[in-house]
């Protein structure tokens, strides 16, 4: 292998890895961005002959304003898909739930002392032991709270619901535009995800990652089976979704190739052993003859993340000359390596290094009794020849070792 050689392929992988792959021609800057979302759909429950409450007779009709919680999030949305409904919660005494063992008891002795919060409970207690509304075989205490408590049981029991769909079943044909504006401070670019110039297009349009993957209007069922998951399994017990746009520009061609690539991941954990899904409580308010109540919802459902990442890039002629700088410094290297393989790869290696290496011969004797160096000289024919053998030998290795190998 000659030296020139592996200059010149070290020069090209460096020049390729470098200034081609890594774009080391260009300077960068990453996105700026906001999200904004808006969802479209509508869902029923049929509360006829299920749920014992004023609130909730005949058909509900749930839209947008009803299943999207909160109304607004920052990079993020929530669209309900199932919940456990306690109406009529008002503040009295009530017995605590009995399913967790410190609400159980069996006097009032192992209720004090009063006034104290229970774990695992909804109120503070009274001090009392009485027998539980819902298991009259079980004793619990008594407590200050929002009464009646949740039956945090899903689906809602004795209400003969299903047990595999969500209440919210049609949630999966919800449609979701969403809006994302960036900015690449650095080279005074702005950039949409949005084509305004075409209303009819953005009107009719479904995303479709092959034949429509620039449309910004999702459907909910699409992307849960992008995600390898079915509507009706995530539904049940909710799911955290990511929803990650990229954007790559290349400012160098033109801005309407600089448009965003869409995917998505299951964020959350499916087998968590604890607390499996998303869920969360909320209440809302009423007053009836001066007296507050409230219905308490546990809701489940989709929680969607927005996740916004790239950057942007544009010729300059600073890294160029950076990056080739520093790639005809590797170079240098060069020498390096060719001796490595040299020595220790070719057949001719221990040619090579007797060529590389030379040993010097002292002739030089040493007088023991003055500690003084003597220079010697040949005392006959035989040594003159032996001098002049190992001069001719000197100035055979002093010649170059690349030109003996090639």
């Amino acid at each position: 292998m000659r030296f020139e050689t592996l200059k010149f392929i070290t020069f090209q992988l460096t020049f390729r890895y470098v200034i081609v792959y890594k774009k080391g021609y260009q300077e960068f800057d990453s996105v700026i961005s906001t999200v904004t979302t808006k969802l479209k759909g509508t869902a029923y429950v049929n509360f006829t002959d299920h749920f014992y409450s004023p609130m909730f007779e005949g058909i509900q009709v749930y839209d947008p304003a009803d299943y999207v919680i909160p109304a607004q999030e920052n990079n993020a949305f929530f669209v309900m898909t199932n919940m456990i409904l306690t109406p009529n919660q008002t503040q009295a005494k009530c017995p605590e739930d009995p399913r967790f063992v410190d609400n159980q008891c069996d006097d009032d002795d192992d209720c004090s002392p009063a006034l104290m919060p229970v774990r695992n409970g909804n109120g503070v207690r009274t001090g009392k032991c009485v027998v539980s509304d819902r298991n009259g075989k079980v004793k619990v205490c008594e407590i200050y709270g929002w009464c009646p408590t949740e039956v945090d049981k899903i689906p809602m029991p004795d209400l003969h619901l299903s047990g595999k769909k969500p209440l919210l079943e049609e949630a999966k044909n919800f449609t979701l535009l969403l809006k994302n504006q960036i900015s690449f401070p650095k080279f005074k670019v702005q950039r949409r995800n949005v084509n305004t110039g075409n209303n009819s297009f953005l009107k009719n349009c479904i995303h479709d990652g092959d034949s429509n993957k620039n449309c910004p209007v999702f459907v909910l069922n699409d992307i849960i089976k992008d995600c390898g998951d079915t509507f009706e399994d995530v539904a049940f017990f909710g799911a955290v979704y990511g929803i990650l746009l990229k954007w790559d520009c290349n400012l160098d061609y033109s801005l309407d190739d600089c448009v965003p690539t869409y995917s998505f991941k299951r964020l959350d954990d499916p087998i968590s052993p604890i607390s499996p899904g998303f869920n969360f409580r909320y209440a809302s308010y009423y007053v009836v003859d001066g007296k507050r109540y409230r219905i308490l919802t546990k809701a489940y459902g989709l929680k969607f993340e927005v996740i916004v990442s790239g950057r942007a890039g544009k010729f300059s002629p600073a890294p160029l000359f950076t990056n080739l700088g520093a790639g005809l410094a590797l170079l240098g290297i060069a020498s390096v390596m060719c001796d490595l393989i040299v020595m220790y790869c070719l057949k001719k290696r221990k040619q090579y290094k007797n060529y590389k290496y030379q040993r010097i011969e002292d002739d030089i004797s040493t007088d023991d009794d003055f500690g003084s160096d003597l220079e010697t000289t040949p005392e006959s024919a035989k040594d003159e020849e032996e001098l002049i053998s190992k001069k001719v030998n000197v100035e055979q290795r002093e010649e170059s070792p690349y030109s003996k190998l090639r």
